[in-house]
């Protein structure tokens, strides 16, 4: 290679590195362009989530404010009412007391703020007694004293107005301030005014029953006042002594005395006795009673039960209708309950089921009899011929099948 040839490659390189380190000049620039862009975003972004932050909290706060604000409304109210009341009371308490020869006007101006603060320490501690379950009669006696002599002032010292109108008008405003601020009170604190209407009711109902329990019996209730007497205050409880005391005195159970239990007994012996003349056992007093429930008071037997209204025959009343029985033909024509589940008062069965298979009906009726006795083995030939009012084989095949299907 010449001379030139070399000197000729050695500038094509020295151009070559040039156009390599522009190109790098550029593209460091345009990375230190796009990091100060983004940085400049970022900062824009951060300037921007403050401002809604404190914006928001603003907000918050405005939200916060206005809500205490609303909650607070009877007392702003008040607030405004016992200022429109204190100013013109003030004036004119002021305004008498400097009339008087001899009184310094500093000295009126003393006594005046004496009435009208002393009336709003006495107002002010009884709302703190209020709200601390404390008694606040004392606090509420002087609040009341200083509004009165107050407004005796202004009423006796009141200018001249027709019908002397502005005496009550100037009477009232002292003793507008504290009125409504204890109206405030009433609806925000505990006691009477501040129960609900149930509440209320509750606590009269309440009421009535403890004068009803003292007077209806007032041996027990002197029972009762000994036995909470005697023990320690609050280990007893109040219904628990009451009924301890109906046991002392009443000899029974709560709501039970030698009266309601006479009357008990009775009834049971004329069940008893009604039982022994219809030749029924109690045990199948109590299957009936079971399989009334089941079936209703016109189920079992083959025919209409002995309740239900009879159709008229063909030659009967002229319009059709049903035949009505007399007290005697019912007396003696109707089946008993039992009777209709196929007993008779001889003991004898309902005359026989002619040969035939069993029903998916009649099987439906005694598989709920089952359920209620506690399973199919715990039916017997008697019961669902009692059940079903059949003959003695039909029941057994029935209950044969029953039993055949839980197999």
């Amino acid at each position: 290679m010449s001379w030139y040839e070399e000197r000729r490659a050695d500038r094509a390189a020295e151009a070559a590195e040039r156009r390599k380190d522009l190109a790098a000049e550029r593209e460091q620039r345009r990375k230190d362009q796009e990091q100060a862009a983004e940085l400049r975003r970022r900062e824009e972004r951060e300037r921007r989530t403050e401002r809604d932050r404190r914006k928001a909290a603003r907000r918050e706060r405005r939200a916060a404010l206005i809500t205490r604000l609303l909650g607070e409304g009877d007392t702003i109210a008040a607030l405004v009412v016992m200022a429109c009341s204190i100013i013109p009371a003030a004036y004119f308490q002021l305004t008498a007391l400097a009339a008087v020869p001899g009184l310094p006007v500093g000295i009126a101006a003393a006594l005046t703020i004496m009435l009208e603060a002393g009336a709003w320490v006495a107002t002010f501690a009884a709302e703190r007694a209020k709200r601390l379950g404390r008694p606040v009669g004392r606090f509420r006696a002087a609040m009341w004293g200083c509004a009165a002599l107050a407004a005796s002032i202004n009423y006796t010292h009141a200018p001249a107005s027709a019908h002397n109108w502005l005496a009550y008008v100037l009477a009232a405003a002292s003793l507008g301030g504290v009125f409504f601020w204890e109206l405030r009170g009433a609806g925000r604190h505990g006691g009477k005014a501040g129960r609900t209407l149930a509440e209320r009711r509750e606590a009269a109902a309440r009421r009535r029953h403890a004068l009803a329990r003292r007077f209806r019996f007032r041996d027990v209730h002197r029972r009762y006042r000994e036995i909470l007497t005697a023990h320690p205050f609050g280990m007893v409880a109040p219904e628990q002594a009451w009924a301890t005391a109906w046991t002392d005195v009443k000899g029974g159970p709560l709501g039970t005395d030698a009266t309601t239990l006479a009357r008990r007994l009775k009834a049971v012996r004329s069940v008893e006795a009604v039982t022994a003349d219809t030749a029924t056992t109690p045990e199948a007093a109590a299957v009936e009673l079971l399989l009334a429930d089941l079936f209703g008071p016109y189920g079992g037997g083959d025919g209409p039960a002995s309740g239900a209204p009879v159709p008229a025959p063909q030659n009967g009343p002229q319009n059709g209708g049903t035949i009505v029985q007399t007290r005697r033909e019912d007396t003696v024509e109707r089946l008993t309950t039992l009777e209709r589940k196929g007993m008779r008062r001889s003991g004898r069965t309902a005359p026989k089921t002619p040969e035939k298979e069993p029903t998916k009906a009649d099987i439906a009726r005694v598989r709920k009899l089952a359920q209620a006795l506690g399973g199919a083995d715990r039916l017997s030939a008697r019961n669902v011929r009692e059940a079903l009012g059949c003959a003695q084989a039909y029941a057994v095949r029935v209950r044969d099948a029953v039993r055949a299907e839980d197999a």
